[in-house]
């Protein structure tokens, strides 16, 4: 089993920890139990529509990046692989009050397809690797 560094983490971040593991298993339950939709809405995250993703890049208050950032060292070391669904429901939660929006796509690769969620703030994705798929129109369910 790999070791957890927190060294270059401050103490209000380690701090979230509990919290982003707690809403990490919830998110591993709802993903296994509960359609899609319902999860999100479990999660206070819009599933994104047809509108196409913004060039615009916001800027994002301090407490959203070190919550963000939180988030993604945790769910880096996710049991199981593919987290990036938990990861976007956790982070919609923790990011709430910026009305995150989580899209779903798929690419092909190697002759596979795969799938990958990722969260927008105004219209513009948190995640770099989001260009590399194709949205799947969503809608409001």
């Amino acid at each position: 089993m790999r070791t957890v560094s927190f060294r270059g983490w401050t103490w209000r971040e380690i701090a979230q920890v509990p919290i982003v593991v707690g809403l990490g298993l919830v998110a591993e339950v709802a993903v296994r139990l509960v359609p899609l939709p319902r999860a999100a809405r479990l999660f206070r995250v819009a599933l994104a529509d047809h509108t196409p993703p913004s060039s615009a890049r916001p800027v994002l208050p301090g407490w959203a990046v070190s919550r963000w950032r939180v988030v993604q060292r945790v769910m880096r070391h996710w049991p199981g692989g593919g987290a990036c669904l938990r990861q976007s429901l956790v982070a919609g939660s923790r990011l709430r009050r910026l009305h995150p929006t989580m899209r779903l796509g798929v690419a092909r690769a190697d002759g596979r397809i795969r799938a990958h969620a990722w969260l927008e703030v105004a219209g513009w994705s948190l995640d770099p690797s989001a260009g590399d798929y194709g949205v799947l129109p969503l809608g409001h369910a």
